[in-house]
């Protein structure tokens, strides 16, 4: 069977998307299967081409068993609403034109960028008569909303879930992140649910350790006692992190000199974020960057409780793949998040942590002092994050059915329901 692989991101880049892609990538070549990925050049979370990669026209390598081609596209240097648009579009076209070019597979996995890559790419499948599983890692234009005027909200929510509605119509099958997510492709976008398939990230949790033996490592390194108390955010900061609440958060503790906050990683946002605590002079805060992938446990391994946090009005029914690391590390979660999303309800099916109300820094504060003064607790909260990713997003428990599913879709059979 030829199978293609539609990935906005693929490694070297650290996003789950990224990994999740090639994961499907080796498993389908080791079932015998004729693998092409088609991608972007690699470039997050920083806009910038890695090293020893040179953005060209189009980029061609055989690994490990399956052919990956790069294709041109913008570079959204910055997090702004244009350069991402500029970059969707320029990636949509340039992958829908190697689609084109090559010969015509059995089977599409699209986990490429909404809403014009995926558009363009499911229209020009479509035509050739390609089925098409279309993974959504969130909703589009429900996260690009956020805080607009509702005029303009108006005007992008009906051209955004008419371009979505057509995607989903040209799929054969719509494979959302979670129970919330498919629910509201239901009924917003009318797809019945039979084309409407939950399938949940994974990761190899060979790299996550329980009971990680470097605790102090990243602490030591940095000067941190092992008594201080530490609250950490980890991974891309980004703006729909809403990264000021834990500026605003720190303010509010700046009478306990046992608990720290931490943010750990890099991304569009930092400067910005580095230039807010400097201006308010607080001490109790620190960006901590870069932060290269195989350090992520040990980093989160230092923490006493790990943060969550989405801006109100965007991606309110994805599920970050942050939180199934987070879970993973063993550490309880902190997450200021909608009150009935994805992210949520996993903290509380959980008991792994507390769900503070949604951008309030007096909120985050208070949850932090409580848990700084309860620490007893915090073991107990961290064994239950561990034990339920354990069960539910583990590479080996998922890998295989997705796979199969793709098997089944390719063949022209009808998935069974699960």
């Amino acid at each position: 069977m030829r199978v293609y692989i539609i990935s906005g991101v693929y490694p070297p880049e650290p996003m789950t998307s990224a990994t999740t892609g090639r994961d499907i990538a080796e498993e389908m070549t080791k079932r015998g299967h004729d693998v092409t990925v088609i991608t972007s050049f690699p470039n997050r979370p920083l806009g910038k081409i890695y090293p020893n990669h040179h953005r060209c026209w189009k980029k061609v390598q055989i690994r490990d068993g399956y052919k990956i081609i790069n294709c041109w596209h913008t570079i959204s240097k910055r997090s702004m609403l244009i350069s991402r648009l500029a970059e969707n579009l320029s990636f949509g076209l340039t992958s829908t034109f190697q689609l084109i070019q090559e010969p015509i597979p059995d089977i599409v996995y699209m986990n490429t960028w909404p809403l014009f890559a995926q558009w363009l790419n499911t229209y020009a499948l479509s035509r050739r008569g390609v089925p098409v599983i279309c993974s959504v890692k969130d909703l589009y234009p429900e996260s690009l909303l956020g805080d607009k005027p509702e005029s303009q909200k108006n005007v992008v929510r009906s051209l955004g879930r008419a371009l979505d509605r057509q995607v989903y119509n040209q799929s054969t099958l719509v494979t959302p992140l979670n129970p919330i997510m498919a629910e509201h492709i239901i009924s917003s976008r009318s797809i019945p649910a039979k084309k409407v398939r939950v399938v949940y990230d994974w990761v190899d949790a060979s790299a996550v350790a329980r009971d990680q033996p470097k605790r102090n490592n990243f602490r030591k390194k940095h000067g941190f006692s092992a008594e201080l108390f530490i609250a950490m955010y980890v991974g891309s900061m980004t703006r729909m992190a809403g990264l000021k609440l834990y500026v605003e958060a720190a303010e509010r503790l700046s009478h306990r000199q046992d608990i720290c906050i931490l943010l750990v990683g890099d991304g569009a946002m930092r400067k910005e974020i580095e230039s807010l605590v400097k201006q308010k002079g607080l001490g109790n805060i620190r960006l901590i960057y870069p932060l290269k992938p195989e350090e992520v446990p040990e980093v989160q391994a230092a923490a006493d409780v790990l943060m969550l946090s989405l801006l109100a009005g965007g991606a309110d029914h994805a599920l970050p793949s942050k939180l199934i690391y987070y879970l993973l590390s063993q550490r309880p979660v902190i997450a200021s998040v909608k009150e009935d999303g994805p992210p949520s309800r996993i903290v509380r099916d959980a008991k792994c942590g507390y769900v503070t109300q949604q951008g309030c820094p007096q909120d985050l504060a208070y949850h932090l002092e409580k848990m700084a003064d309860n620490r007893i607790s915090l073991g107990e909260l961290g064994e239950n994050a561990r034990s339920f990713a354990e069960e539910h997003f583990l590479k080996e428990n998922v890998i295989s059915g997705v796979c199969e599913l793709i098997e089944e879709v390719g063949k022209g059979e009808q998935p069974l329901e699960k």
